[in-house]
């Protein structure tokens, strides 16, 4: 039993991380998406950078991405409208180090599902 639970586990995860499955970033923005969404700042924050990432199976066939990103506020409104891709940081823009959990569902593309945690400061 123990050992088809660990080759399973294996066979995910191999399939999490071939080819193009695996994009660390767009867990990332769509971390931040979602916290804009819940936030009342005044302007929409994107992610500048990926300081750590880590994933791992969440069963029956997830995968949790535990991520700590830095931030930094743009000059797009935090309206829900905002394309993050299409905003530009602000001159001095504040920053923020965020950790997010994540979990997405593996496939052909990972697409990431629901944000379980998210703190910012």
């Amino acid at each position: 039993m123990t050992y088809t639970r660990i080759l399973l586990a294996a066979v995910v995860m191999a399939s999490v991380w071939s080819g193009s499955s695996l994009n660390v970033e767009e867990v990332a923005n769509f971390a931040i998406d979602s916290h804009n969404r819940m936030s009342n700042s005044a302007f929409a924050y994107k992610v500048v950078k990926v300081m750590s990432e880590r994933a791992e199976l969440y069963p029956p066939t997830w995968v949790k991405f535990s991520l700590e990103v830095r931030v930094a506020e743009t000059n797009c409104r935090n309206d829900g409208k905002a394309k993050l891709e299409d905003c530009n940081l602000k001159t001095n823009a504040q920053t923020m180090i965020c950790s997010f959990v994540v979990l997405a569902v593996p496939g052909e593309n990972t697409v990431p599902s629901h944000l379980l945690s998210g703190r910012c400061a």
